[in-house]
Formats: structure tokens, C-alpha cells, sequence
């Protein structure tokens, strides 16, 4: 009589153990489908949105920014925006990735980010060698939209500057919410 109830017992611990497996499963499989950045499905690879549980990355011209066989006083420009589309201020980093910066003199590539509605602003700063965060933990409230401007520029700087003539930069926008 005894081992029937003792078989029972570990039946019934074995379902309970088995719903509970199914139930976390679940719940982790819908955080990850819920945080996982997804771009819309858009005919036009270049007018591209990501969009996360809490922001909307738009590009008018894709994610990509490139500075190709240079001489001083070129520069590219490249605009995008930033929204929280979620239900609560959130904070976010923007970063360069992908980067390929093949200068000799790095200090010859510069950067400026500038954002007049509320978003970060970097003056003037030397572009980094390698991929990394260039603004970090900027709060963006609720249904706001922070637009940014963001232009590399091989910088005259009237001194010889034929060891970066003709070389390259290269590197992916991306943006990340971080809680």
C-alpha cells in the first residue's frame, strides 16, 4: 500500500515538476521574442527601422557610414532618429560598430554628433580606432524622438597631412536600450 502511495507522490511530482520547466520555457522564450530587435520588412534596404520592447532606430539611408579615399576637408554626414515607442523613460547608448578606421594619423578623423531636440551632443572629438559606445545612458522620455546628426570629417589641419590621403572609414550606427 504504501509504495502505491509512494509512486503516486512521484507521479504527481514529476507533473507538477514538468509544468513548471514548460511554464519557465515559456517565459523566457517570450522575453527573448520581445527584446529582440527586429527590422521591419521594408522594400527599401536603405530607409531601414529597428525596433526593440522600447525603441525605434530610423535611418534614412541605412545604418552605415563611410569616408572613402580621402584628402583633408572631406566629411560625411549622417542623420537618424531615436524614439521611445515603449511605456516608460528609458535610457539608451548609441554605438560604432563594425568600424574599420584605417588612418595613420587618427587624430586627423573626427567626429561631432549634435541633436537639437533633447538628444546628446559630442563636440568635436577623434574618431575611435575601434568599435565602441559613443554616448552612453541618454534618457529618452516616453513617445519622444531624439534626431541626430552625425558627421566624420578628415579635419585640414594645414600640417603635412599626405599619410592619410586617399585611406578609409568606415562603420555601422547601432543603438541599444539598456535597463
Amino acid at each position: 500500500m504504501k509504495k502505491k502511495k509512494n509512486n503516486k507522490k512521484k507521479k504527481i511530482l514529476f507533473v507538477v515538476f514538468l509544468v513548471v520547466v514548460l511554464v519557465i520555457g515559456m517565459i523566457i522564450g517570450y522575453s527573448t521574442a520581445y527584446f529582440t530587435a527586429t527590422v521591419i520588412n521594408n522594400p527599401d534596404p536603405k530607409n531601414t527601422i529597428i525596433t526593440t520592447g522600447n525603441m525605434a532606430i530610423e535611418f534614412s539611408d541605412g545604418p552605415e557610414v563611410k569616408l572613402e579615399k580621402t584628402i583633408p576637408g572631406n566629411s560625411v554626414t549622417k542623420t537618424f532618429s531615436i524614439k521611445n515607442t515603449g511605456t516608460l523613460d528609458a535610457y539608451y547608448n548609441i554605438n560604432l560598430s563594425d568600424l574599420v578606421n584605417d588612418f595613420a594619423d587618427k587624430n586627423d578623423l573626427v567626429y561631432t554628433l549634435t541633436s537639437t531636440d533633447g538628444g546628446a551632443n559630442v563636440s568635436e572629438t577623434v574618431v575611435p580606432s575601434s568599435s565602441g559606445v559613443i554616448v552612453t545612458n541618454k534618457l529618452i522620455g516616453i513617445n519622444t524622438t531624439h534626431n541626430y546628426s552625425l558627421k566624420i570629417e578628415f579635419k585640414e589641419t594645414n600640417d603635412n597631412q599626405d599619410d592619410n590621403i586617399g585611406k578609409n572609414f568606415s562603420a555601422k550606427i547601432s543603438v541599444n536600450d539598456i535597463r
